[in-house]
């Protein structure tokens, strides 16, 4: 069975261009706030926020959940399966909203335990924020829980589409309305766009038909089951914050500045990994389901196998460039006053590790979404739950010990030690869906990287510090970089004869005919 590449475009074709928007976005960002303390403060609060959404753990209910959604549908018709996304939302939801209330009330208490490192006055700033902006966290997570309803149900794209919308409105309030002393630019925009993506998925709720109930009890989705499902994710919930909060405190005690220049390449990894990695893995899940009703081993095995390969290729195609070109890029946007070269340097530093660490990322994101199908999803939030406590166990050692190289460690072992478990699970409990890469295939495309890297290593010698350049020199200089190793890069791949690569380029010449 071949990939889903007519999905996968419109998923890859929206989230580029948000990609972009959100470049756009982080640039204003650096030329506003730099490093300083009040968007630190506003990372730290859209953090704490996200450990609300982290405590409810939408996205593995969302994985559990949808794969009992497809046996539903087939058993007891499409109403019945809806049934269950509505009454996980209320449970869900509910406990978002207590969650934001008591982290309200306590005040700078759990900010505390999270950002040591800060000020005090940075802390009650971060409290200030978090009391706007986590009250958005019971809709983001109703709209996480509904937008994994419409992906079961083949409805892709709309919600990227209003994304899109509202990431160029956020760009236009920074540069309208941002000034360096004021973040309230920076919650508005937070406040728009989910407010926008909530209304646009309750739109296409309605045209498939979804009529919400407030059910708290549902037949098909026994009180018993849903409290077997949260029992086994709470463990993974509970481990999940001891890393975080390990992880940020550990990073808040580094030099000021550093927590920020962590978060904006976050930003920016998260955005790209969502163009390319998730497109992948959401028709993956989707198609497998499929696959796996039909019980065949050897299909699906061969399926896996072809996603691994694409998620390899994808991987480097963006590591290759960005590595080539990304330094002379950043300088060209963030680079300034308040954004100095030491600061552009750690942003791609870490940028390149977060990009290697894609070569784990395409098989977690793969591997998670078969195991968690074919085996048993409890034993794998379990295993993740040890991952994550020893993760955070050395984690903060190697960055209270190294510093900044330290975090760059850290974020690729954990990367690779996350992928090892579904790994692993696949392989042991379910061998006979166990696909994994065509060492042909890997062996073709990393030939294309190395040749890709040697060019590039050949004329860098022509090219001086990005502080000996002008901006508009900058970016031509990263332009003929970026351009030059995908040449490189594809062409290889194209000689060689990497199979997806070569069966895209057949189809785009045969629509040209």
């Amino acid at each position: 069975m071949s990939l889903d590449y007519k999905n996968i475009g419109v998923l890859f074709s929206l989230n580029t261009l948000n990609v972009i928007l959100n470049v756009v976005i982080s640039t204003l960002m650096v030329y506003i706030f730099g490093t300083s303390p009040q968007v630190e403060a506003f990372f730290a609060a859209s953090l704490l926020g996200t450990a609300v959404s982290r405590f409810v753990n939408t996205g593995q209910l969302v994985e559990v959940v949808i794969s009992r959604y497809h046996k539903t549908k087939q058993e007891a018709g499409q109403q019945a399966a809806m049934s269950i996304v509505a009454t996980l939302s209320n449970y869900m939801t509910g406990i978002a909203l207590v969650l934001t209330l008591s982290f309200i009330a306590s005040g700078t208490g759990i900010i505390n335990l999270m950002v040591p490192g800060f000020r005090e006055e940075t802390k009650w700033e971060i409290w200030q924020i978090f009391c706007i902006t986590g009250f958005l966290m019971p809709i983001q997570i109703a709209t996480n829980l509904f937008q994994g309803l419409l992906n079961a149900e083949s409805v892709y794209g709309k919600v990227e589409l209003t994304n899109t919308i509202s990431l160029i409105v956020n760009a236009l309030i920074l540069a309208i309305w941002g000034t360096a002393e004021d973040v309230s630019s920076l919650v508005a925009g937070l406040v728009i766009s989910v407010v926008a993506q909530f209304m646009t998925v309750l739109y296409y709720l309605r045209q498939i038909g979804y009529r919400h109930s407030w059910l708290t009890r549902n037949p098909y989705f026994p009180l018993r089951d849903l409290v077997h499902t949260l029992s086994a994710t709470s463990t993974y919930m509970a481990s999940v914050q001891i890393y975080v909060f390990i992880f940020n405190a550990a990073l808040s005690l580094l030099p000021p500045g550093s927590f920020a220049i962590y978060r904006y390449a976050e930003i920016i990894y998260g955005k790209v990994a969502s163009v390319f990695m998730i497109p992948i893995s959401t028709v993956f899940f989707n198609e497998i389901n499929r696959l796996l009703h039909q019980d065949n081993g050897q299909s699906i095995k061969s399926f896996v196998s072809k996603n691994l390969n694409f998620s390899f290729f994808i991987g480097f195609m963006i590591l290759l460039p960005f590595w080539a070109g990304g330094k002379y890029l950043l300088w060209t946007f963030w680079g300034g006053d308040k954004f100095n070269a030491q600061d552009v340097i750690a942003v791609y530093d870490l940028l390149c590790i977060f990009f290697l660490s894609m070569i784990w990322s395409g098989p977690y994101m793969i591997f998670r979404k078969l195991a968690v199908t074919v085996g048993r999803p409890e034993l794998l939030y379990y295993y993740w739950s040890g991952i994550h406590v020893i993760s955070a166990s050395f984690g903060y050692g190697l960055i209270h010990t190294l510093g900044f190289k330290g975090v760059m460690i850290q974020v690729f072992l954990h990367n690779f030690l996350m992928s090892l478990v579904p790994i692993l699970t696949v392989w042991l409990w379910k061998r006979t869906h166990f696909g994994f890469y065509d060492i042909k295939e890997i062996v073709k495309i990393t030939l294309a990287l190395a040749g890709g890297m040697g060019v590039i290593r050949g004329i860098h010698t022509y090219w001086g510090e990005i502080t000996d350049y002008t901006k508009t020199e900058s970016f031509v200089i990263s332009c003929i970089l970026v351009i030059v190793s995908s040449l490189v890069f594809i062409t290889g791949n194209l000689l060689l004869k990497v199979h997806d690569l070569d069966l895209i380029s057949t189809k785009i010449l045969k629509r040209m005919k």
